[in-house]
This record gives structure tokens, sequence and C-alpha cells, in this order.
């Protein structure tokens, strides 16, 4: 068609390309084009635009768009919005220009798509503004806000506008119920004691809410209920929900085994994955991976293998990150010799996979395999991330070599610009720490830009304990105790230190303490897998079977290490009428 005869002076050009070519030199004009195919090909442009060296040939591509006369296709417009703000704010602004011009700033689908826009470029108060002057009785209004206060841990301000949404008369959906679950998790910072039980209080109000107005038959919101509690240290309220589902799918599976699995309970998560398969579900990769988490934490080889097998016959095993689970499985149990081949076999790598691998080596402190693997990743063109270097760091604390760490360290702060978390400040105390370099270990404490969790500080008091520092450890155990006051393993830790200088009346302290406070000593427990089957051990118990020749066994092997010039030491201060070993 030339465009000259048999056209409609009054309806303007628009613009095809195809995806082929360049987009500048693939303008061809049509015209008496039906709109919804002129809709069609504005879609192929706008994805063709997705690029960011396309940007603005896609903001002008909008404008030619809207001023044809199609301003109605708010969709179109909301979808590309939202793609923009993946590539850079400035172009969402410049879109956001056009909606304003064209008077679609008040049409739903654009406005939401907006706000969900700035939202997701971390611009919550630019989403806020345009929340404030949008007509607020639909409730598609009010998720997208919600959910972006959530995405940007602003839950104070998520739940102060759920409840402004319940004021208002708007009745919540099981989008609104799943993101402010998720607000109430994320209002716990990682120092969680204190913050856990307003989270639980809320938690337990916002569940009520559900049960009452009929949203617990929706399989996503139960599955966020159980996340919530778990997160909170509720697993019994968390398996409580899930045993009343009906009709339970695989997320809602998935959650409880994701939930045991990650809060020290692997037999438990184990138990529920095979449930999962006795009923008939299917498996997918979150199970198979937390399947093979709970077996890495127990540690149980067998039930590895056997979860191995599963994936070659079900096709799992092309699944990278169910294969970088069972490197990280195979490592934990011990077994590098068959970590590697699994590695080595899988078809795609990406900062997953690489991440396991190095920090399976580093798990065994095996520094120089790490470090080669780190400079074959670089060299694969796969960047680091904040996982990569926790696993490099750990490695040169198993092999003592802080100055290295600390290089590492430095590096990825300084060279790859990523910024140090948590764990990474507890691994390099923890890397002074085994070096008895404990003042270092405090100053990095001091250095830190946010407030230290309790991982930090109880790392610190470890060190204490095997250095015999009593000046840092009563610093140490003052911010535990505050943070984490029903917590009895820091004030057994300190108190085995009072006990190791002689400072009897200070373990007496101790124990009035934790009385006053009404904290019980939770026995530790381990595991150990002999002939395909895992035998759990409680500290200080007889009431396994075989207890007697165990600890006949064990008094035989310290002796055997008092013989060779090994001798501990430590004399550990009794908080209870337990059985123990004297190992001096």
């Amino acid at each position: 068609m030339d465009g000259t005869e048999g056209s409609d002076p009054t309806r303007p050009k628009y613009i095809h390309t195809s995806s082929n070519k360049s987009i500048r030199n693939q303008l061809v004009v049509t015209q008496n084009i039906e709109e919804e195919a002129l809709a069609s090909q504005l879609a192929s442009i706008l994805q063709a635009c997705s690029g960011p060296s396309n940007l603005h040939q896609g903001a002008q591509v909008h404008a030619q768009y809207l001023v044809g006369g199609i301003s109605n296709d708010d969709a179109l417009l909301g979808a590309r919005i939202l793609g923009s703000s993946e590539a850079m704010i400035g172009f969402g602004a410049q879109l956001h220009g056009f909606v304003v011009i064209f008077g679609l700033e008040f049409a739903s689908r654009v406005a939401n798509t907006l706000m969900a826009m700035y939202s997701k470029c971390g611009q919550c108060f630019d989403a806020r503004k345009l929340f404030d002057m949008m007509n607020r009785g639909d409730l598609v209004t009010w998720n997208p806000m919600i959910s972006g206060y959530v995405r940007n841990r602003l839950t104070n301000e998520a739940s102060l506008l759920f409840r402004e949404m319940i004021s208002a008369g708007v009745k919540p959906d099981s989008v609104t119920f799943s993101s402010f679950l998720l607000a109430v998790t994320e209002s716990m910072s990682p120092n969680q004691a204190c913050a856990s039980l307003v989270a639980v209080k809320l938690g337990k109000e916002l569940h009520g809410y559900i049960l009452k107005n009929g949203f617990q038959t929706r399989c996503h919101v139960e599955s966020a209920i159980m996340d919530m509690y778990a997160k909170c240290g509720r697993l019994y309220l968390a398996h409580l929900v899930f045993s009343r589902i009906s009709e339970r799918d695989t997320i809602s599976w998935n959650s409880m085994i994701t939930n045991y699995s990650q809060n020290g309970k692997p037999m438990e998560a184990m138990d529920i994955f095979r449930q999962m398969g006795i009923v008939g579900m299917n498996y997918d990769c979150v199970s198979i991976s937390q399947a093979l988490s709970a077996c890495a934490n127990l540690p149980a080889l067998h039930c590895g293998k056997e979860i191995h097998g599963f994936m070659i016959k079900a096709a799992f095993s092309s699944n990278v990150f169910a294969e970088s689970a069972l490197i990280d499985m195979y490592a934990k149990c011990g077994h590098l010799n068959l970590a590697h081949p699994v590695f080595n076999m899988m078809t795609l790598k990406n900062e997953v996979s690489w991440n396991s691998i190095i920090g399976a080596y580093g798990f065994h402190g095996h520094l120089k395999e790490s470090l080669s693997l780190y400079d074959e990743m670089l060299k694969n063109g796969i960047q680091p991330d904040h996982v990569t270097f926790l696993g490099i760091i750990s490695a040169c604390g198993h092999a003592g070599l802080v100055d290295d760490g600390i290089h590492y360290f430095r590096c990825m702060t300084e060279e790859y610009g990523i910024q140090a978390r948590m764990e990474h400040y507890a691994c390099v105390v923890d890397l002074y720490g085994r070096a008895g370099r404990l003042t270092e270990a405090f100053e990095t404490i001091k250095s830190m830009a946010f407030l230290p969790a309790t991982g930090v500080w109880g790392t610190l008091l470890g060190a204490c304990r095997v250095h015999g520092n009593f000046e840092f450890a009563e610093l140490a155990s003052r911010h535990l105790f505050a943070l984490d006051p029903q917590n009895s393993g820091y004030y057994i830790l300190l108190s085995n230190i009072l006990a190791d200088t002689g400072q009897w009346d200070g373990v007496l302290t101790i124990r009035s303490i934790m009385k006053e406070r009404g904290v019980q000593k939770v026995p530790g427990y381990s595991w150990i897998e002999v002939n395909n089957i895992t035998h759990m051990f409680v500290s200080a118990d007889g009431s396994h079977p075989d207890s007697a020749q165990v600890y006949s066994m064990l008094e035989s092997l310290l002796l055997e290490l008092r013989r060779e010039g090994y001798v501990t030491g430590k004399k550990d201060a009794v908080l209870s009428g337990s059985l123990k070993i004297e190992t001096n």
C-alpha cells in the first residue's frame, strides 16, 4: 500500500516493524488498518523496543500510538510500563508523562501498573502519591500499593494501609491476604526474639479474620499462613494449619516441607516428603531441593541417594536447582567424591550450581580447590554474588588463613560492589575468632552499618569459650540476653566460660537468672546414619538402646586422646542433673 490513494487523510499513520532487523531501519508506514490489527502490530513494536537501547524509540512509538486514537487500550500501555521498570526508572517516568498528557492517569489498569512500576524501582513515595490521587473504591487499586510496600520491606506502612482498607469498607481478597501475611513475617528483623511476639499476635489476628470470612479454603492463603507461623517460630501452629487443609496441593506440601527443613527439623521434613509421595502428589523441584536439604542436615546419605535415583528416573537430574541441592547434600554427608561428578555432569551451570560446589569444598576446608573453582567460574563468565564470597570466606576460616579471608571480604565490597550482609560479618567474626584475634572480631562488629544480630554476637561468644576470654564473653552475652532472652544456649555458654575460669559464683548467678526469666534448658541432639538407619542422640541421654556401648566407646576415645597429649582443659558447668563425662 503506497499510502496515497484511498486513504483517509484524518486517520493517523502508524508504524510497523519486523523483529529481525533494526527498529529504526524497519519502520514502514501503513494506513487504513483495522484497530485490532493495529493493536497487534503495536504490541510487536513494543516487544521489539523492550531492550534498553530502544527505550526512547519505544516511548516515541507510544506517543504516536496514543495520538492515533487508540488511547483507550490502557492494558497494552500498562504492560509496557511494567516492562520498563526492569530496565530504568527514567523510561517509566517518561511513559508516565505520556499518560498524563493524554488523560489516562486515572484509568485503573494504567494507574495500577504505574504504581507497580514505581514500587519495583523502590520509589514507593511516588507510588503512594498516585494511590492517593485515585478512586479507592476498587480493590485492584489497594492490592498493588500493599504489595509494593511489602516488596520494599515497608511493613509498618503495609500494615497501616491494610487496616485503612478495612476501615474504608473495602473487602480484601486472597491476593491481599497473601501480601499482608508476607508483610507480617518481613516485620521481623534479624534480631527476631521480641519482634516475633508482635508478628505472631498480628498474624493470629489476620488468621482469625481469614477464618471468619471464609478465605481459609484457598490453598495459597493457607500456605502463606503456614509460612507466617513457621517464620515466627511457631511450627506447631504451621503444622496444625497444614493438617486442617482438606485438599492439599503441591504448594501446601512444599510449604510444610520447607518450613521444617529451614527450621532445624530435618526428620519431620523427610516425614512430610514421604507422606506427599504416599498420597500420590507429584514432586517438583522445590520438593526435591528441600528434601535434599533435610538429608544434608541430618545427615542421611542413604535417603539422599534414594532421592538422587528418583531424580534420574523422573528427569529431575536436568534441573539446576535440584542438582545444586544434590551437590550440597553429598558434600554435607562427607562425600565430595560424589558431589563433584554431579557438578561435572550438569548441562547448565549457573551461579547457584557454582556456589554449591565452591561452598562444598570450603565446607571441608579445601581452600585451594574452592579458589580454583572460583577462578574457573569467572572464566566461564559467571559473576560471583554474596553467596560465592560467603563460601570462600568460610573456606579461609577453616584453613586458618585470616588475611586471605579479609582480602576476599574487601574484594566483595570494593571490587564487585556487593554489600556485606549479616552472614558475611558473622563469617568474618568467626574468621578472627578461630585465630584468637578477638579484638579484631569485636572491631568488625563495631564497624557494621546495621545492628548485629544474635548470630554475630553468638559467634563471638563461641570464640570466647575456645580462647577463654571473659571480657568479650560478658559483653557479647549482654547483647544476646537482650536480643534473645529465652535462648538457653547463650546462658549455658557463658556459664561454661565462667566455670572454665573458676568463677563458680557467676555460674550460680546465671542459674538464678535463668530461673527468674523462666528459661528452660533445651537438650541438644544429633543424628548419625549407620547401615542406612538414622539414629538420634539427645545430649547426656541414656535412652538409646546402645547408649552403654556408646558411652563406653566415648570414654575409650577420650583416654586415647589424653595419651596422645590432647587435654581439653574445659570443665562444663552443669545446669541440670544430667549425665555428663568429666573431661579433666
